[in-house]
């Protein structure tokens, strides 16, 4: 299963002019249902991607996070416009699709060049966990998408109904990766190789961990 090169679109965010409105210190409480090592995984995870979207406003700024007797508070010394922008970016709804492929034009969603697709049943509510790793290529990526029992259950049902056809992963309504389903195998998992590098890799894994795993809400001032 390849990623395609629109894949890193969800995760990367244009540049933004930004005027000057004074630094001030922006927090965040943030809730996950996380325990052990998978909270650091994804307090760590979530770091990265706060730090990222920061990048891609052109700002440098350090990211602190606290953990008080599991309550959490993430905060980033940034101006007021960059503190609203990033709020919005943190704040916007997560959402991961598996779809069908679907007759052309007959399906609930289409991608220009890709096809038609509709809805499987399989969400983000199915998703438990994604890791990246070192392709067979050790200069690329790829990414091991891990499902609940339900959902292992509704993917064994796509591959039986599905043989021959595509499936493709959606990841807040843009279509991230095509699979053709060769065999009526049924797959507990999804692996998403040939991804260009390790880090778009990493990105990648970041983003729907942070997606599936944290919820943040911004602080009163």
């Amino acid at each position: 299963m390849k990623i395609l090169p629109s894949a890193i679109a969800f995760s990367v965010i244009a540049t933004l002019a930004l005027s000057a409105c004074g630094t001030n210190v922006v927090s965040y409480r943030l809730d996950t249902d996380a325990k052990d090592a998978r909270l650091t995984e994804v307090l760590n995870a979530s770091k990265r991607v706060i730090e990222r979207r920061l990048q891609a406003m052109g700002e440098e700024s350090s990211v602190d996070i606290e953990n008080t007797k599991g309550e959490i508070h993430i905060r980033v010394a940034v101006e007021a416009a960059v503190a609203d922008a990033l709020t919005q970016e943190l704040t916007a709804p997560f959402s991961m699709r598996i779809m069908t492929e679907a007759p052309a034009g007959k399906g609930d969603i289409n991608v220009e060049g890709q096809g038609s697709f509709q809805e499987s049943g399989i969400t983000e509510e199915h998703l438990v966990w994604v890791t990246a790793g070192t392709d067979a290529n050790p200069e690329k990526g790829r990414v091991l998408l891990e499902f609940s029992e339900d959902g292992r259950r509704l993917m064994g049902d796509i591959f039986r109904k599905n043989k021959g056809k595509y499936i493709g992963l959606f990841v807040r309504n843009h279509l991230v990766s095509k699979l053709l389903v060769e065999a009526e195998e049924v797959k507990e998992s999804i692996l998403i190789t040939d991804i260009p590098s390790i880090l778009l890799a990493q990105i990648f894994a970041d983003d729907l961990n942070v997606g599936l795993h944290a919820t943040f809400t911004r602080d009163p001032s």
